[in-house]
């Protein structure tokens, strides 16, 4: 169901989870045009007002960027410190700058919000990620095998975690270890993904498919399992997602089909590893079980493709979409009711014609009367299974009656413990009270 939207062709990013309130921040995106062929690029700060039942985000703040965006990744360094009370923002720019914007001076409305920047890459730099165990620590890829290790403590002087693959070729995606620290991978185009070891400063292994089609546009690690991660595919010849565990890199442990045309993006749910979002050119949002390959949910889209896509760090149940049609869509995997929409389209309709007289009689026209259809309201499933944050950790029934009480199982996280079966008479239950 989607419950927000931001009439903007841009690039995306979700508040950490330690903000409250959730905001999301748009940047101008590069390479693209809207329909004024504007060349201005802005950055600018969204609140995600659920109680609000309106389509509409409500802005924040708004800085006049120089620059637009190919990727941009909001983390939490200097929050607990209060350096940075809303986090860094993270952006990689178009002439192979990386930008650090301060969030709460944006939302405050400074003009002084940029923190730092730095023009080491010599073209685009289209991947950007942000260590989960030290928020400090940001990779960047760009073109000609460049990737490069930033200390937001020390931005002057990035590392690089080994020598650069051969041949040299752009990096469309990098991404941090979920459960290793010092553990990232690169992918590029080619469809070669590179795992490199920070401690070695090399890398300690690489997988390809080996039909050579695999043009690669996303990467994501599963976050449970530290060996596993998950390709995605842009090329229409081959509109796959490939599953590779590194205990057995020689071939992918799991391919998901069901995409008819490239896909775009890919993103794994922290909150549920059984939860993985993809996007293509098929117009389709879909909701994997990536370990059974099954298709939980699609998302109703319009008949745009969408590029980016991100679930919410702070409300597991939210995520967010940017498509080429100059929209960024707010959605819930909870499923609800599509008429909030309609109803933003009559809104939009009645507004255009405004108080007109167009026929010159000398009174103002009454608010435009749209026919509603008597239709039942229309409806988007849930998900066929409950995620993992609203499954009971504990589950436990009792019966009780005038012979005996008889527990079911009690579940426990990674434990199963086991209550026997009391037989207790009436008489003595009746004592003990």
């Amino acid at each position: 169901m989607k419950l927000k939207e931001i009439d903007r062709t841009a690039m995306q990013a979700w508040s950490p989870a330690q903000q409250h309130p959730i905001y999301l921040a748009a940047g101008t995106s590069a390479q693209q045009l809207d329909a004024t062929f504007s060349t201005n690029a802005a950055l600018e700060i969204f609140e995600l007002d659920l109680a609000d039942t309106t389509l509409d985000m409500k802005s924040c703040g708004t800085f006049s960027s120089s620059h637009r965006y190919h990727k941009l990744v909001w983390g939490p360094h200097g929050m607990s410190s209060e350096e940075h009370p809303c986090g860094v923002l993270i952006a990689g720019g178009e002439n192979g700058n990386v930008i650090l914007y301060d969030a709460a001076k944006i939302i405050a409305g400074d003009s002084d919000v940029v923190i730092a920047q730095n023009d080491k890459h010599t073209g685009p730099v289209r991947a950007l990620d942000v260590n989960s165990f030290q928020a400090n620590l940001v990779v960047s890829g760009g073109n000609e095998s460049e990737i490069y290790i930033w200390d937001l403590n020390n931005f002057d002087s990035p590392m690089t975690p080994g020598p650069k693959s051969q041949p040299l070729e752009d990096i469309s995606s990098v991404a941090w270890n979920r459960q290793v620290q010092h553990i990232l991978a690169s992918a590029s185009p080619s469809g070669r993904a590179s795992v490199w070891d920070l401690r070695k400063n090399e890398p300690i292994i690489k997988v390809s498919d080996h039909s050579n089609r695999m043009h690669c546009s996303g990467l994501a690690w599963n976050p449970e399992v530290a060996t596993q991660l998950v390709l995605a595919s842009e090329d229409d010849r081959m509109p796959v997602i490939q599953m590779w565990d590194l205990r057995f890199a020689s071939s992918p442990l799991k391919v998901l089909e069901n995409h008819t045309r490239g896909v775009l993006a890919i993103a794994w749910s922290l909150a549920d590893p059984e939860l993985l979002l993809s996007c293509g050119k098929d117009n389709r949002i879909l909701c994997w079980n990536p370990n059974s390959g099954e298709v939980l949910y699609e998302l109703p889209t319009s008949t745009q493709w969408c590029f980016d896509i991100q679930w919410c760090p702070r409300n597991p149940a939210v995520l967010s979409a940017a498509a080429f049609d100059g929209h960024v869509s707010v959605y819930s995997i909870m499923g609800g009711s599509c008429d909030g929409q309609r109803q933003k389209q009559a809104d939009q309709l009645t507004s255009s014609f405004g108080n007109l007289d167009p026929f010159g009689t000398g009174q103002t026209l009454p608010p435009l009367q749209l026919r509603q259809p008597a239709v039942q309201q229309s409806t988007v499933m849930p998900l066929k299974k409950p995620p993992k944050w609203i499954r009971r950790p504990v589950g436990a029934s009792f019966a009780v009656c005038s012979s005996y009480t008889k527990p079911s199982p009690l579940l426990v996280t990674r434990h199963k413990q086991y209550i026997s079966l009391l037989k207790t008479k009436a008489s003595e239950q009746h004592q003990l009270s």
